[in-house]
């Protein structure tokens, strides 16, 4: 039962970081979301290390998954950026959560059917990972805001969620550089590596989540490119 209330806690923060947002409580919103992430990174790892993987969790996750990066950003967007029409910002918060949907559906089907997959690359963009940076960049806008008085990140975030939703439904290989971080490292320069992290989250931690995340998506996709062109089929898509 442990991996299945890790995926209802992060449903439980989509679903209650969509009363946030509806309630302009964003930065707690975004906040929920940035928590879900990290329950989403363990949940799939704790049911293969307890050897309880099932079909079951795996469409629970995926349903899970929809809440908390399709519809909960979606909805966070909507209600941020009040510079724009509405018609306008629910049609890309729609096409964000069409997006969603239809990487999970292809992620499923292509597990299901065994496809061959080449390690260590994402097909597309992760669902994930374009609803956290749809959250962290909420919180940069509030950080901006309260520095500088102005809003240019929430001027940028429609445009920005929508090329984040072409990201995800397009086979443009991303990829999976958190396999290459532990042990095979060696020790000390792991722990170099997370303690720098950690000083620099408790420092600013709105600035730390932006950049780590925009860090991680340029030289994922910039790297993946490269990589990809080598690759003759089959991207790894979880």
């Amino acid at each position: 039962m442990l991996p299945t209330v890790v995926t209802l806690g992060n449903m439980i923060c989509g679903f209650s970081s969509i009363l946030c947002a509806s309630n302009h409580q964003f930065e707690i919103a975004a906040w929920l979301i940035v928590a879900a992430m990290a329950l989403d990174a363990f949940d799939g790892r704790l049911a293969r290390m307890m050897k309880t993987s099932s079909k079951l969790g795996s469409q629970l996750d995926s349903m899970a998954d929809l809440t908390t990066f399709g519809i909960a950003p979606a909805i966070l967007m909507i209600k941020t950026c009040t510079n724009f029409p509405n018609l306008f910002l629910w049609g890309v918060g729609l096409f964000f959560m069409i997006c969603a949907a239809f990487r999970l559906a292809r992620f499923n089907t292509q597990k299901d059917e065994e496809t061959t997959m080449a390690r260590h690359f994402f097909t597309g963009l992760p669902t994930t990972l374009s609803g956290g940076t749809i959250a962290q960049l909420v919180i940069l806008n509030h950080f901006i805001q309260i520095k500088f008085g102005i809003d240019i990140v929430a001027v940028l975030l429609p445009f920005i969620t929508f090329a984040l939703g072409l990201f995800m439904v397009s086979k443009v290989p991303f990829f999976n550089i958190t396999g290459k971080i532990g042990l095979k490292q060696g020790i000390w320069f792991m722990v170099l590596e997370f303690s720098a992290a950690i000083v620099f989250f408790v420092l600013t931690p709105e600035l730390a989540l932006s950049t780590a995340l925009s860090c991680y998506l340029i030289s994922c996709a910039m790297y993946g490119v490269v990589k990809g062109r080598h690759l003759k089929k089959g991207y790894s898509v979880t």
